[in-house]
């Protein structure tokens, strides 16, 4: 290949020449577009070719179009004689059609196979359109057409509430850079507190807005575009009354959010009616009257007058959407349950952090220890908590991420927890032990041992040396014990790994050991803790569950160790590793091989 030529550059030329010996082979001469013509595409397609095509009503024009990263991405078809943007579906504003998915496929190498699909999905679709079908799609893909359809003021609004009717008024703050909307002012004060909580206290004022929930999507010619037409929506939706109380209050703007069932979920929307502007002072929605005195009809004829409405799309934050996408069964039991973390290190912080964005509803966190610089590169944690407490800091950022999760954290040594009379972890569904500390755990274990009235599981995780395996043991049933699969000094029964020389190190510092282990292949040993964390909560974990993962055994072999007589026998066929195990937690040495 000569100097200088580039390789991509030269595959996107070579699938251009192909895709034009094949039209020519087939007598068809499309017209190259120049660069006024592809200009009117933004310059995202540096090559196109325009076709003469006859449809049932009349000829048109099509455009086929490639990136620069053709053929490895799929070309484009846009329709350049169409109707007015959103009278037709999948018809974006500049004509380009949407056909497939983001993540179709098509053969990189046969380009004029993808094209010559693409065109006969375009003549289906079109002959749909013209034959006054495929309406549907902008019931079911609402969401897209709405961002499309936007107008006024670009704001970021945020959704706490439940999406589902019935209609009714709902609480807003507004702050500088986003609007919260949440069902009732508990909701949104604890999510605000959560995500910012150096907002003062007297900022935290809010507002009442009104959510329709609608019986039919609307279509793109049905969207608001006026104040009028949002009282009309609230109208047809029997909520009018209330859209008329909000109006007494005289604000500068009401937030309107419509709501409706789609085929493929609820779809939230918003709207906003702005005040009419005081010009030279003198304020429209009241002049000729005193503020208290405007008859209701005539602040209804001002206020909801031919005045332009906005349209602004929604983010849905509420924990069904941000767990699952409102898919995930699981959720309603997550949300419920309560998770103490014991120990917030390079096992207990991943943990921590993953059961949150699995939908827990509150995580307990407790550790006695500050965060320092050795922790940085296995933790969640940055630079930035250096020198604080590792509780605190995991707080903040769970809660900061995830608003609406509940956080409680003892900056304390667990001992001292379990000792007291009020322990706070006696109320808790499921305990995470990330301690990897003899002392405590065995104390955790008694603890369990003598629960009378209310006995919840405990998962007990650790790593073996270079996190060249790991494992998680759940403890629930009445005869079941930690104790059962380890010997007087809290040592397992039964490790995965051996190794030949020493593998703690020390840091120059009074008893500063560490286990040397990098975040990649701890990962798989976090993840492997939180998902019997999980099932145990979900009851797919029965007590004395023992599940051990093992790394690739070249990386074990590479860092120094072998696998265990032990595992050997209890697991010859998972020797190449990368891999988990699933067996009894085992009272005594002489059962691992049951």
């Amino acid at each position: 290949m000569p100097e200088g030529v580039d390789p991509l550059a030269q595959r996107f030329n070579s699938a251009v020449n192909v895709v034009e010996s094949c039209w020519q082979q087939a007598g068809l001469r499309p017209l190259r577009l120049d660069a006024r013509q592809l200009a009117s595409y933004g310059g995202r397609f540096p090559i196109g070719w325009r076709f003469d095509c006859d449809f049932s009503d009349r000829r048109r024009r099509l455009d086929v179009l490639v990136t620069a990263a053709f053929p490895f991405a799929p070309a484009r078809i846009a329709l350049v004689d169409r109707p007015s943007f959103l009278t037709w579906p999948h018809v974006e504003r500049d004509g380009v059609l949407c056909l497939v998915p983001d993540h179709a496929t098509f053969p990189i190498d046969d380009p004029y196979a993808g094209i010559a699909e693409l065109l006969e999905m375009t003549f289906d679709l079109i002959g749909a359109l013209i034959r006054g079908e495929r309406k549907g799609d902008f019931r079911s893909e609402f969401l897209t057409y709405w961002h499309h359809a936007g107008r006024g003021r670009a704001r970021t609004i945020l959704s706490l509430i439940e999406p589902a009717p019935p209609s009714r008024i709902v609480r807003i703050w507004e702050g500088a850079r986003r609007t919260i909307i949440a069902d009732n002012d508990d909701t949104l004060r604890d999510w605000l507190r959560n995500f910012a909580p150096a907002i003062p206290a007297a900022e935290l004022r809010f507002n009442s807005g009104l959510l329709v929930w609608m019986d039919v999507v609307l279509l793109p010619s049905e969207y608001p575009s006026s104040a009028k037409d949002v009282h009309d929506i609230a109208a047809r939706a029997g909520i009018a009354d209330h859209l008329d109380e909000l109006a007494r209050e005289m604000r500068q703007q009401l937030i309107v959010m419509l709501g409706s069932s789609t085929e493929n979920g609820p779809a939230l929307a918003t709207t906003v009616v702005n005040r009419p502007k005081i010009v030279r002072g003198s304020d429209p929605l009241i002049a000729g009257f005193r503020p208290s005195r405007v008859p209701d009809n005539v602040l209804h004829a001002r206020l909801f007058g031919g005045n332009a409405a906005e349209r602004t799309s929604v983010e849905r934050v509420d924990p069904t959407w941000v767990h699952g996408r409102d898919r995930d069964p699981r959720i309603p039991t997550l949300r419920g349950a309560t998770v103490a973390v014991l120990g917030c290190g390079s096992v207990g912080g991943p943990v921590a952090m993953s059961l949150a964005r699995a939908g827990v509803g509150k995580v307990i966190l407790v550790d006695k220890q500050t965060f320092t610089g050795a922790n940085i590169g296995r933790h969640p944690l940055g630079v930035g908590s250096i020198g604080a407490a590792k509780t605190i800091e995991l707080a903040k950022r769970i809660r900061s991420d995830l608003p609406h999760i509940e956080v409680e954290c003892h900056n304390s040594l667990v001992q001292d927890l379990l000792l007291r009379a009020d322990c706070p972890l006696a109320g808790v569904d499921l305990i995470v032990s990330a301690l990897g500390d003899w002392p405590s755990e065995s104390l955790l274990d008694e603890w369990q041992a003598v629960q009378k009235t209310r006995r919840f599981p405990i998962v007990y995780g650790w790593t073996e040396p270079h996190a060249a395996a790991g494992h998680a043991i759940v403890v629930s049933g009445v005869e079941d014990r930690l104790r059962d699969g380890l010997d007087a000094t809290g040592l397992p029964h039964l490790v995965a790994t051996r190794w030949a020389q020493e593998t703690r190190r020390y840091e120059p510092a009074c008893g500063a050991a560490f286990d040397p282990y990098g975040p990649v292949e701890l990962g798989f040993i976090t993840s492997m803790v939180a998902q019997t964390t999980l099932d145990a909560l979900l009851g797919q974990a029965p007590s004395a569950t023992h599940r051990i993962w093992l790394a690739r055994r070249t990386f074990v072999e590479a860092a120094g160790g072998a696998w265990s007589d032990e595992l050997r026998a209890i697991a010859p066929q998972a020797l190449d590793g990368a891999t988990m195990i699933e067996r009894r937690w085992s009272r005594a040495a002489k059962d691992l091989a049951a």
